[in-house]
């Protein structure tokens, strides 16, 4: 890239993560979403159809050396995560992987390792702390005078896969799907940056069998000093329920629905709203970018980098391991 020309990113898996990226990338100056590949030919039509100016290719690595990339995104399903960064790292690429890292701890490990010795720069893409309404959630509780007290998370889908991934069969299998691995992963990293580690004091969950993806997960988990406590389920309330409370002892940070965040306290006993963003994801897909612009400069970023993310794994990892099966 030479000076004020955006940087030329490789989009690998078009899916519905990555038809985000190509759809939030247009409008960023910084970057400039030039190919993609898939193996599925319906996304590849997509892409074709509403973004000319992106190039598929028939193979991952025509993409990347073709291109001319400066950055790839890995955007696959978890299980072929492993071998495409390896392949952006062969061609010296930036990288943005999505997350997990993989579906196996020691693959992750290694991962983490090859990609430390690269020195390229690279991050994994949990664009949920990127949100305005988690950049003031922490600005408030690094300024609070009381300490937290207590933190809870509540999710859950009526359906999972969700409807707008209805078409990933991957996501309903236990092997690397699931809404721990999806969804929850967001919140365990938003921990890891609030509170810098994050502990499991128990945990109790149920799949329905066990090639299929859990349908509730309860656990209690410590943030630093902080007791947290998580429940998730699947099915039954057709509302949908993303949502984390933080609460001292005189007031409650209420994080719903993504992108809402409220203050309750004795002055505003009926909330106040903190964040009021017209197009709340596409100023965090914005926000996502301009951080990946940052560590593509060199300059100061906020992107969790692959050791953060393997410390992220290990804890969901962890959490599914005790979400048996049902007895036969």
């Amino acid at each position: 890239m030479t000076v004020n020309q955006p940087y030329k990113m490789c989009v690998l898996g078009l899916g519905a993560v990555g038809q985000r990226m190509l759809e939030q990338s247009a409008g960023h100056p910084d970057f400039d979403v030039v190919a993609g590949f898939d193996v599925a030919a319906p996304a590849v039509a997509q892409t074709q159809s509403q973004y000319p100016n992106v190039t598929c290719y028939p193979s991952a690595e025509e993409a990347i050396v073709a291109s001319a990339c400066d950055a790839v995104y890995v955007a696959t399903p978890p299980l072929y995560h492993a071998e495409l960064v390896r392949l952006a790292i062969q061609h010296g690429k930036a990288i943005l992987c999505e997350k997990p890292l993989g579906v196996d701890l020691q693959d992750s490990a290694d991962l983490v390792s090859v990609m430390q010795q690269s020195g390229l720069p690279h991050a994994v893409n949990f664009v949920f702390a990127s949100a305005p309404a988690v950049q003031h959630l922490q600005r408030d509780i690094a300024q609070s005078e009381d300490p937290l007290e207590h933190i809870h998370i509540r999710l859950h889908f009526h359906q999972w896969p969700r409807p707008f991934q209805a078409h990933a069969d991957w996501l309903s299998g236990a092997a690397q799907g699931g809404f721990t691995r999806e969804v929850t992963s967001h919140f365990i990293y938003l921990l890891f940056r609030l509170f810098g580690s994050v502990h499991i004091d128990a945990v109790q969950g149920q799949r329905p069998s066990p090639e299929r993806a859990e349908t509730q997960l309860s656990a209690f988990l410590h943030a630093g000093n902080v007791p947290v406590t998580l429940v998730a389920t699947t099915g039954g309330e057709p509302q949908e329920t993303v949502s984390a409370r933080f609460l001292t002892a005189k007031a409650e940070w209420r994080l719903e629905n993504w992108y809402q965040l409220t203050r309750r306290d004795s002055t505003h006993p009926d909330g106040l709203v903190l964040t009021q963003d017209a197009d709340p994801r596409g100023a965090t897909y914005q926000a996502q970018l301009s951080q990946l612009a940052a560590l593509m400069r060199g300059q100061s970023h906020s992107l969790p980098d692959f050791d953060v993310a393997f410390q992220v794994q290990r804890v969901i990892e962890s959490l599914l391991a005790q979400t048996p099966s049902p007895t036969p």
